[in-house]
């Protein structure tokens, strides 16, 4: 473990030198943040943890795929030293096992996870002359292709930036074998209250969900009737249909010439969902992927719409704030015929519901559920629908009423990605804070397509068509309530003399 992540932090050195303007080698060093924890554990993968493992197994030796990459910043007044910044990564490591967790095959072969109660994390600090930011790009884009060594590297990298002595950002790696998103807006969370705090926290409540935990958890009996409600609800929806196909194929393509990713950002979209949630009294959730099962009723001509959903598994106060990766995919089905977009909404909503209620299955019994239903273990059922719905910022507590969504719609922005992920159609939804002028947050909803099925076109469409229908139903409902209010003032030309 520990040469592994040597050998990766002075290749990431190595990365930021080459790109550095001044041509001149920069300063960097090597520290080891010590962990310890109390007590050794070797259990099974979770089920999360399974399904991640067999998208990491699939894509190898493109792996790198499921990490996550992202570059920060320090605010000026809170930039740390790198003792503090040790001693932080030494404080979280000893506190979240997920973190000094790594995964080598047991003796039957399968992939298990273990726990360390002892060891160090190298961290690469990096001496810049400015910190106008022109080393990140460098970091990510060498991190970006980076596989782990699962067996014997902890799951997460890190190069911190300094100048002057203080530490004003850098770039972080983890692998989703350790955590999700919801892990990491927690983690993040977590950091910032650590040095607000006087570079402190208090205990993990008594109880707190671990990946191993949920492992052994898992292979109890309730674990095991939790199975098997998941088995017995993907049977009841497709015991006797097949889910929803895509449309037939338009041209010949090559696999590795077959996919697109496209990104629509809309500040529209974000303020017209908001809007139609707190009308209808549901989740900005069931919003989206109402109006996203709609358009796919339309594409595809099926009353009935099938999805692969992603189901967050933080149900209790136990896990609510686990760092580990507890997400799973969750069976969704939703019968559209005659609905508009208020009612698709609505029926999305109870099917979604169904479909969290009886998600959480190990790999291998779906596997084989997924290969009855389907045309044997080479040709099990497939869901080619999927949407993973990763929004982190918390819900608008108040709509502004008096904006119009369509106005908003010349900031709206569309452009086309590498593609991360070969997959039939997936719609990830994202949000950002915006730039703090009203109306200033925004969705970001990135769709990759099979083009052979649905071409680049039609990625576009799909995604100005769910931008539209947000848009237009969020302004009707905004009119009306106008409308309605005017109705309430007396027309002075028409009330009664005094």
């Amino acid at each position: 473990m520990n040469t592994t992540n040597a050998t990766n932090a002075t290749n990431a050195v190595n990365a930021v030198n080459a790109a550095d303007r001044s041509g001149q080698p920069l300063p960097a060093r090597v520290r080891r943040a010590l962990f310890t924890g109390d007590h050794a554990v070797e259990a099974g993968l979770n089920w999360s943890q399974q399904e991640i493992w067999a998208l990491i197994a699939k894509s190898a030796p493109h792996d790198h795929v499921y990490n996550v990459v992202e570059e920060f910043r320090v605010p000026a007044a809170a930039r740390p030293t790198e003792d503090e910044c040790v001693d932080a990564l030494s404080f979280f490591l000893s506190r979240h096992e997920a973190l000094r967790s790594v995964f080598p095959e047991g003796p039957d072969g399968r992939v298990v996870q273990r726990v360390l109660t002892e060891g160090y994390m190298p961290v690469e600090f990096v001496d810049t002359p400015t910190t106008d930011g022109g080393e990140t790009e460098a970091l990510k884009a060498f991190f970006a292709t980076r596989r782990f060594a699962f067996a014997d590297e902890l799951p997460q990298r890190l190069v911190l930036l300094v100048t002057n002595g203080r530490v004003w950002g850098g770039v972080y790696v983890f692998s989703h074998m350790a955590v999700d998103w919801y892990a990491l807006q927690h983690l993040a969370d977590e950091v910032t209250r650590y040095f607000r705090n006087g570079r402190t926290l208090p205990p993990l409540p008594a109880g707190t969900q671990t990946s191993a935990g949920l492992a052994a958890w898992q292979e109890s009996p309730a674990g095991i009737r939790k199975r098997d409600r998941t088995l017995a609800h993907v049977t009841s929806l497709y015991r006797d249909r097949r889910p929803l196909a895509l449309p037939p194929a338009v041209v010949d393509l090559p696999d590795e010439a077959a996919y697109r990713q496209a990104a629509l950002r809309s500040h529209a979209a974000h303020h017209a969902a908001a809007r139609i949630a707190e009308d209808t009294g549901l989740s900005v959730a069931a919003v989206l992927v109402g109006a996203t099962s709609l358009l796919l009723r339309d594409l595809t001509g099926s009353d009935r719409v099938d999805l692969h959903l992603t189901s967050s598994q933080r149900f209790g106060r136990d896990s609510r704030t686990t760092v580990a990766t507890l997400m799973q995919e969750t069976y969704f089905s939703v019968d559209l015929a005659d609905a508009d977009l208020p009612q698709a909404v609505r029926r999305s909503w109870l099917s979604a519901i169904t479909a969290f209620q009886n998600s959480g299955c190990d790999a291998d019994s779906m596997n084989r559920l997924l290969a009855e239903l389907g045309d044997g273990p080479d040709a099990p059922l497939r869901f080619p629908y999927c949407v993973n719905d990763r929004r982190t910022l918390p819900a608008d507590t108040a709509v502004r009423r008096d904006l119009s969504a369509a106005g908003m719609l010349p900031r709206t922005t569309l452009t086309w990605l590498p593609v991360t992920e070969q997959e039939p159609f997936y719609l990830i939804v994202d949000d950002g804070e915006g730039d703090g002028e009203p109306g200033g947050a925004y969705l970001e909803f990135s769709l990759t397509c099979d083009i052979r099925h649905v071409t680049e076109a039609g990625m576009e469409t799909f995604l100005r068509r769910l931008e539209h229908s947000l848009v237009t139903l969020a302004d009707s409902d905004r009119d009306r309530d106008r409308d309605s209010d005017r109705d309430l003032v007396p027309d002075p030309d028409s009330a009664p003399a005094p």
